[in-house]
């Protein structure tokens, strides 16, 4: 008997090693398939095996397995860092910015309201955004404190909008996207001329994972080629940190946000399935040049199937 839990022991602790492992690899490569998508979103809880395998081959002392698991597991922590590190934040005034999943129009403009009035921000990028929920929006305390918009609304998904305190120029919708996403300029405290985007790729839906990949591509292209300036990009970008696809759109000066709060792991998305208000990934993401993030914060919205996602910056 104790040589059949000796056994055991040791294969399980195998078994958590190749959970490691194949986290590593998830995080590193572009992954092509649905499967694989999928278990990109959630490669930071790897760091669950990668602990019990540490204490499965210490406690069996199988040292040789046991630098290897200490190895391996190192390799998976380090890719996870950046996310609890916070940058050194400049003096100057704070602001807020706020996005929000409404799920085809779905989601509860009278909470979204109190959301806003709340955080008081300079700017709300809003997704699938309908017509019906636009009016709603425009009848709203969200437009009479944000009075400048930009919005391409459209039914189910598609729908993108942009609300400011400040004035919008240069407005243009982003071309050959699957679904709407939206650039202009305005002024930020302490940050005059900032370009500013609305964002929302197709999702990776499973087995339709091409329109993903084409609206990721193309917005790589375009932050490519931002001309210089302060950036905020703020969405749903229907990926996560861990995915190597994600993290090719921050070149030319692009930063996460998350990365630069260290806010850690905040999961933003579903909220809508059986596990109720309990989401699993962050997709909901911002992305910047020329701002810190000095604190993220996450809010339930009713009738979305995402977490309203609520950002603290300073223009650095």
């Amino acid at each position: 008997m104790k040589r059949f839990l000796w056994v055991s022991a040791y294969i399980l602790g195998w078994a958590m090693l190749a959970g490691v492992l194949l986290g590593v690899w998830l995080h590193f490569y572009p992954s092509r398939g649905s499967a694989a998508l999928y278990l990109t979103s959630v490669v930071q809880f790897a760091l669950i095996p990668a602990l019990m395998a540490i204490a499965i081959f210490a406690a069996l002392r199988r040292w040789f397995m046991l630098v290897i698991a200490l190895a391996v597991s190192g390799v998976l922590a380090y890719t996870q860092i950046p996310l609890v590190i916070p940058a050194s934040a400049p003096q100057g005034q704070e602001f807020t910015v706020v996005s929000a999943n409404l799920l085809f129009g779905g989601g509860d403009i009278g909470v979204l309201e109190k959301i806003v009035a709340e955080a008081d921000p300079d700017l709300v990028s809003l997704q699938e955004v309908t017509p019906e929920a636009l009016e709603r929006i425009r009848g709203s305390e969200i437009a009479r404190r944000l009075p400048n918009e930009f919005a391409i609304p459209y039914p189910q998904a598609a729908g993108t909008a942009l609300f400011t305190r400040q004035p919008l120029s240069e407005q243009f919708n982003i071309p050959d996207t699957i679904l709407h996403n939206l650039q202009a300029r305005t002024d930020l405290p302490g940050a005059p001329g900032t370009q500013v985007l609305a964002i929302h790729p197709a999702a990776p839906l499973w087995g339709e994972k091409d329109g993903w990949f084409h609206d990721m591509g193309i917005l790589a292209d375009h932050f490519a080629k931002l001309p210089t300036g302060r950036v905020l990009a703020i969405g749903d970008f229907n990926s996560t940190w861990n995915h190597a696809t994600y993290r090719k759109l921050l070149g030319n000066g692009l930063v996460d946000g998350t990365d630069v709060a260290g806010a850690g792991f905040l999961p933003t998305y579903p909220t809508d399935k059986r596990i109720g208000n309990r989401p699993l990934v962050a997709i909901d993401r911002v992305i910047l040049r020329g701002f810190v993030a000095t604190s993220m914060d996450n809010h339930h919205l009713p009738g979305s199937d995402h977490r309203a996602l609520v950002v603290t910056l300073v223009a650095s």
